[in-house]
């Protein structure tokens, strides 16, 4: 009997309170799991203990606004490039010639030092794919007897085998089109591909991988090895025949050599680098940084709407034993505080709470030179939302009417009460117990 009322304890919080998405603000690691803990704990010391109403509506108002809460911050974060707080320091890379050279800013970097961070890349090579062309044969006919073959392919010291057959009848494309198959469906980094010539055709064995490691001489070799199964094939189609040795990425960094087994790589950890094409000789491209003033008027439209959001949903909330006024008006004020005279930079508080957006305003204060001080309070109202839904995350019931049935001793130490802690279980298995 307690193990039917367990299960169905279960799957009712299964199917109603579980959240249904994960966001990078929710706790995974066990410095965020350990301050959770230490905030619940400190809550829990100086906590009076309270007598829970047996409420379903209240209980699930308290689940759903932390829910709310804790998506809320999930929004706010994922906005933002900085690990605990908002920001609003978008960069993007830019260079002096993306026909050649393609950039993308990966790093963090001081809005102050935004204009002295970047390099000049001069390419003298690019990297390359081994390259292996087989001979050119007759389409319509071949000299390969009918039997069952087989050779071998060394990829970084790997070897594979692969065995097919000529069928009496079978001509020379019917053999390229079955290895191209063949070598295709392998996925062991080769791609296959047939040339034609008029009546001529031959197989193009190309790496997927570009450069060569130190030490390497080649990235792939075909060869036969002396087994059960008929030779030959190789030599008689020329796929052990290498048309176009790999080659590494030849460039300088402000005049410094580098070399690169690929054409996609990264600069000090803080720039994504695509070459596409050698530089003209003495012209260097140069990579910087800048400020990406559309991300960053995105940036301050979602977090807006994901505040009005919020506020929607407190004001939706018509429980009595819910305090969704209390709740509302602590975000009000929060946008009170900091967003009181933000009119200038476009963003103004409504009666109701909620915030609107002068769009024309927003961008003139993004694009000016004060820009960085115009949104500190931008930035200011960011942080204080991510402290606010952690509060609530924590503590959601305090916005439920409970009566208090004991105060802590005032005179005593603070200890943890067990009670307190159990107040989520105690809800989920109210109805079965």
């Amino acid at each position: 009997m307690a193990g039917i009322s367990l299960n169905g304890a279960y799957n009712h919080f299964i199917q109603d309170y579980v959240s249904k998405d994960v966001s990078q603000a929710d706790a995974h690691r066990k410095d965020e799991l350990r301050d959770v803990y230490k905030s619940i704990a400190k809550i829990n010391k100086k906590s009076p203990l309270y007598l829970l109403t047996n409420d379903d509506a209240s209980r699930n108002d308290a689940i759903e606004i932390k829910e709310k809460a804790r998506q809320l911050q999930g929004s706010i974060k994922k906005l933002s490039d900085h690990e605990d707080k908002s920001s609003l320091n978008h960069s993007s890379a830019y260079t002096s010639d993306e026909d050649k050279v393609l950039a993308s800013y990966i790093g963090k970097t001081p809005e102050q030092d935004i204009d002295n961070t970047g390099f000049d890349i001069e390419v003298s090579q690019l990297a390359s794919s081994q390259v292996n062309r087989g001979k050119f044969l007759p389409k319509d006919s071949t000299s390969l007897p009918p039997d069952n073959y087989a050779f071998d392919v060394r990829i970084d010291s790997q070897e594979y085998e692969f065995q097919f057959s000529i069928y009496s009848g079978d001509k020379n494309i019917d053999v390229q089109q079955k290895l191209q198959k063949l070598i295709n469906k392998a996925n062991i980094g080769l791609s296959a591909g047939i040339i034609e010539d008029g009546a001529r055709s031959a197989l193009e064995i190309t790496s997927t991988h570009t450069g060569l490691k130190p030490g390497e001489i080649s990235q792939f070799e075909i060869f036969e090895s002396s087994g059960g199964l008929a030779n030959g094939a190789v030599s008689y189609m020329g796929l052990d025949q290498v048309a176009a040795p790999a080659s590494n990425a030849h460039f300088t960094l402000n005049g410094e050599e580098r070399v690169a087994v690929s054409n996609h790589f990264t600069v000090g950890g803080k720039f994504d680098i695509n070459i596409n094409a050698i530089t003209d000789e003495s012209s260097p491209i140069h990579v910087g940084v800048k400020r990406d003033n559309e991300a960053l008027i995105n940036h301050v439209t979602a977090l807006v709407d994901n505040y009005n959001s919020f506020i929607r949903d407190a004001s939706g909330i018509e429980d009595s034993k819910f305090k969704s006024s209390k709740l509302k008006s602590e975000m009000i004020g929060i946008a009170q505080s900091n967003l009181a005279n933000s009119q200038d930079i476009g963003i103004t508080l409504q009666g109701d709470g909620s915030l609107s957006i002068d769009e024309e305003l927003l961008k003139q204060a993004i694009s000016s030179s004060s820009s960085r001080e115009a949104l500190q309070p931008v930035n200011r109202f960011a942080d204080s939302l991510i402290d606010k839904t952690k509060e609530i995350s924590v503590d959601p019931m305090k916005y439920v009417d409970r009566p208090v049935v004991n105060y802590k001793n005032p005179d005593s130490r603070d200890y943890s009460s067990p009670y307190i802690t159990s107040e989520y279980s105690g809800m989920m298995f109210n109805n079965y117990c």
